[in-house]
């Protein structure tokens, strides 16, 4: 008997954290309940109408009816108003509550993408905040720890200022990042002019071939050198380039490879950008693009996991698309593939 009270009780708290205290199950109820209300006063007036019409006719044709006597008309008159009236009854009950399973249905599906918004905004939200708190903490510690120093000099007051000012650094670019998500978020109009793709894929890929020289990794570019011209912005585009092509370098042990190619096809430019990297495990590919992911090796790297969130909403708003295939151990191919100008 305890053992089903218990049972009961666990259910009972399940329900009223899962559904009970839900505002999304609240908005539902309220929604079924405001079409079950609608159902009712429409049903209800068309059947009274319908009714009434019915009964009015037969009464006429009762009353016309020479050889039936007062009273028998009455009788069948009285008949047919209980049969329709349980009829009608019927009906409006029955549609009535297949309405209210409808709209349960239904209104689950309409609030749904709402809910899954609001938990995304909620995590995004959580996210940042742990995130912006490391840096502020960190700041804040290692002041107090230098100002308690009663023994301070120069060089330890020098040192603790150079370590703020890198954390501030972190906390700016975080800060920067943030901003730039929330501004794709809010579906912010950024200016889109006809450029040369090919050309301005090349000139990050030298800028980064520099920086790949210094893990001694063997730096291919092959890009067409016939101008491609797409519409987009010079600045954005650039930003993903960087970013793609910082994390190869930075993903792939001395001596690798990086590979930057592409092409055009059906109206679109493709480019690929593969490494020989550390690779990505298949069940964290799906999540690579999340704000403040970051799995596994990654997170003995600096960054927040904002970087391939940015570039996602950027190649969004070109109305391109981003695609991620990786090995463990044997490297990562992405493909970016971005409409020509018509």
């Amino acid at each position: 008997m305890q053992k089903l009270l218990r049972q009961l009780g666990e259910w009972a708290t399940k329900w009223r954290v899962n559904y009970i205290e839900d505002e999304f199950f609240i908005a539902r109820v309220r929604l079924t309940f405001y079409y079950t209300v609608t159902a009712i006063v429409i049903l209800g007036g068309s059947s009274i109408l319908l009714y009434n019409a019915i009964l009015s006719n037969l009464a006429d044709s009762l009353a016309a009816n020479i050889f039936l006597s007062p009273s028998v008309s009455q009788s069948i008159l009285d008949r047919a108003q209980d049969i329709l009236l349980n009829r009608f009854l019927t009906i409006d009950i029955t549609i009535i509550f297949l309405i209210i399973i409808l709209g349960f249905f239904l209104t689950n599906k309409t609030l749904k993408p709402i809910k899954i918004s609001v938990q995304k905004q909620k995590r995004f939200i959580a996210d940042a905040s742990h995130e912006l708190r490391t840096p502020t903490a960190v700041i804040i510690s290692g002041l107090e720890v230098t100002l308690d120093n009663k023994k301070l000099d120069f060089m330890s007051a020098k040192k603790t200022l150079e370590n703020t000012l890198d954390e501030m650094r972190e906390f700016s670019k975080l800060s920067n990042n943030l901003l730039d998500i929330s501004k794709y978020d809010s579906k912010t109009n950024i200016k889109h002019e006809l450029l040369s793709i090919n050309k301005l894929v090349r000139m990050v890929a030298e800028k980064s071939k520099i920086l790949a020289s210094v893990k001694n990794i063997n730096f291919k570019i092959k890009i067409i050198s016939k101008p491609i011209i797409i519409r987009g912005n010079e600045v954005e585009l650039g930003r993903v380039l960087y970013n793609i092509l910082d994390n190869a370098i930075k993903y792939t042990p001395v001596g690798g490879s990086i590979e930057i190619s592409d092409k055009t096809s059906i109206n679109k430019y493709i480019l690929t950008i593969t490494d020989t990297g550390i690779g990505i495990p298949a069940k964290i590919v799906p999540k690579i693009f999340d704000p403040f992911f970051r799995e596994g090796a990654s997170r003995t790297t600096d960054g927040a996991g904002l970087g391939l969130t940015l570039v996602k909403r950027i190649v969004d708003n070109h109305k391109g698309n981003i695609t991620i295939s990786s090995e463990v151990d044997k490297g990562t191919s992405i493909q970016i593939s971005l409409p020509l100008a018509s």
